[in-house]
């Protein structure tokens, strides 16, 4: 049941991206990938700010363990195809929201285990990159990134309102 959950959750989990990445304007998201302070402040603020904040309130709260390191996983991982969910039901710059997804889940092969390192060493003396299952962490890169490429892809290749809609819709 347990591989079952898996593979249904990284299907949904591609639809849903694909359906926002298909949306995008191939030439907005373009644009996008050369607004360097855009780029730069949202990494900053999700791998370095975001993870800062998780630490300390688990030394301000002193959190037990496993609440602690639970919400350090939390503020330590990439954001993802759920903040692109609320910026297209808001209007708000999907391509933006999209190009960020595709670039923070590519960082963070590397900068969350480092966060983790870090505050987890500091809050509990705790090694937890040993547990991390970088099986399942490389499976969702793969799986964000294949649909994100696939649907700008699609994006591109169709050039039709009809399916953007469809897109949105379907995700």
């Amino acid at each position: 049941m347990a591989i079952f959950n898996e593979i249904a959750g990284n299907v949904l989990l591609f639809f849903l991206v694909f359906g926002m990445s298909a949306t995008v304007d191939i030439y907005a998201m373009a644009a996008q990938i050369r607004n360097s302070k855009a780029i730069l402040m949202g990494v900053f603020l999700q791998f370095v700010i975001l993870p800062v904040c998780g630490f300390l309130v688990v030394k301000f709260l002193e959190l037990e363990r496993s609440m602690g390191i639970s919400l350090l996983v939390v503020t330590s991982s990439p954001g993802g195809s759920y903040s692109n969910w609320w910026c297209s039901m808001f209007n708000a710059d999907l391509a933006l929201s999209v190009t960020m997804t595709a670039i923070s889940t590519l960082l963070s092969v590397f900068l969350m285990p480092a966060n983790l390192l870090i505050y987890c060493k500091y809050a509990y003396d705790a090694d937890v990159v040993e547990s991390l299952d970088f099986n399942s962490l490389f499976i969702a890169l793969s799986v964000v990134i294949s649909a994100i490429g696939l649907g700008l892809f699609a994006s591109g290749k169709i050039h039709s309102y009809r399916f953007n809609i469809l897109a949105n819709k379907a995700s």
